[in-house]
């Protein structure tokens, strides 16, 4: 093994010095170089879209919503009781944040000459405003907490912009049901998440101010959101809550359902799924060119360095032996491909992240640019699974060793 490291060292310095192979090896390392930095920029660019758009549809929902089954999870006719008898238990589940009631009911906005059918969602003094907080543009967070804040709201920089109201203005909105009923809200902040179809008509208000629209109680509601620490685990933590709810839900509970960002938005996540679908298809592209690169490049080699074959085989060089030296070149080739392909890659990728230099459409695409997520686990396993990949590949090739006759091969020039 040490002879064949040490023969295949040689051809490298020898064949860089009389330029045998030199095309060919340099060729097949930028085929090598080029395909890993489309495939790490597509997995981390289709990372970077699941994570900024899950981020969205969980800031929106919860991540895990119980409400009346069958019923909108935005009703304000089939409320729950927030009360729920196991509701404990779901809170000591191991990955739970925070588990926040809520209250919605529809309206109308109306400013000047403007009218905009919106959706309020009412919330509590513990609510989570993480997502909010990264979200916001201008004014402030409700403090619902603090009884002079009541009246206060947040809206979209849609909506705001489209009805004309700025932070710190009464919004007046109008409740139509058996009897049409008006209230006068104060324009808190604004904040902006490029989910076009949702935060155009959606607004946060306090949930004391929803309950007494709706005439419910203080313990009604329209759902209870859950938010798990780890919002890769939604499914997992889901059907936690579900085994919880089958297993001591009491008579005077009333039947709730368990749904999930995923339920709640599927255009969403659907759209995601293709994506990802996209990316496994240009991984395989990209293996594929690389290898059969790769291939070519290795058959250029092994046709200039015939004699030499031949020579080594009437020497008493086994096939096996000769096959490691040429595929020990093949290696250096792949890795040295590899590592500039990496090393350009995560340039490409920090200047994105950093400088967002490619922006985008937010209503078509959700973001306003090309969002960059690196998953380490998985930058390790395509660099693995590539390169053993391109070497059980160039197996190809060298068989055609086997095939050298050297009493032949040694009258070649």
């Amino acid at each position: 093994m040490n002879t064949n490291i040490f023969i295949a060292k040689t051809l490298w310095k020898n064949g860089s010095k009389n330029g045998l192979g030199n095309t060919s090896s340099i060729i097949a390392g930028i085929s090598v170089a080029v395909s890993m930095i489309v495939m790490l920029l597509a997995i981390a660019i289709s990372d970077g879209f699941k994570y900024e758009i899950r981020e969205k549809a969980i800031g929106f929902s919860g991540g895990i919503v119980l409400n009346s089954p069958g019923i909108e999870v935005t009703t304000y006719q089939y409320p729950i009781v927030s009360d729920l008898s196991y509701m404990a238990d779901i809170k000591k589940i191991k990955g739970i944040k925070s588990v926040q009631p809520y209250a919605c009911r529809s309206g109308i906005i109306k400013s000047g000459d403007e009218i905009q059918g919106v959706l309020l969602k009412g919330v509590g003094p513990g609510y989570s405003w993480d997502f909010f907080k990264k979200s916001i543009v201008a004014g402030k967070l409700p403090d619902y907490s603090d009884t002079s804040s009541v009246k206060e709201i947040l809206l979209s920089s849609r909506l705001s912009k489209m009805m004309g109201i700025k932070v710190g203005e009464p919004v007046q909105v109008y409740f139509v049901g058996d009897l049409v009923k008006a209230r006068k809200f104060i324009l808190a902040g604004i904040y902006d998440a490029q989910l076009e179809e949702i935060d155009k008509t959606f607004v946060i208000a306090n949930i004391s101010e929803i309950q007494k629209l709706n005439e419910w109680e203080s313990n009604e509601v329209s759902g209870i959101e859950i938010i798990p620490e780890n919002h890769e685990k939604i499914k997992e933590t889901a059907r936690s809550i579900e085994n919880i709810i089958s297993d001591k839900s009491k008579e005077r509970d009333p039947s709730v359902a368990v749904l999930t960002a995923n339920d709640l938005y599927p255009h969403l996540f659907d759209w995601l799924h293709l994506l990802d679908f996209n990316v496994l298809v240009v991984l395989i592209l990209m293996i594929t060119v690389a290898g059969f690169n790769m291939i070519s490049g290795l058959l250029i080699i092994l046709f200039e360095k015939i004699s030499m074959i031949g020579l080594l085989k009437s020497l008493g060089m086994r096939d096996a032996g000769i096959h490691r030296i040429f595929l020990y070149r093949a290696m250096m080739i792949i890795l040295r491909g590899m590592l500039l392909g990496n090393i350009i890659a995560f340039i490409l990728l920090a200047m994105q992240q950093r400088f967002r230099i490619i922006s985008l459409d937010p209503e078509n695409y959700f973001v306003k640019y090309v969002p960059v997520y690196i998953d380490w686990f998985k930058i390790i396993t395509l660099n693995l699974s590539a390169f053993l990949l391109i070497i059980l590949l160039l197996y190809i090739p060298s068989r055609f060793i086997s095939g050298i006759s050297p009493d032949k091969s040694l009258r070649i020039k």
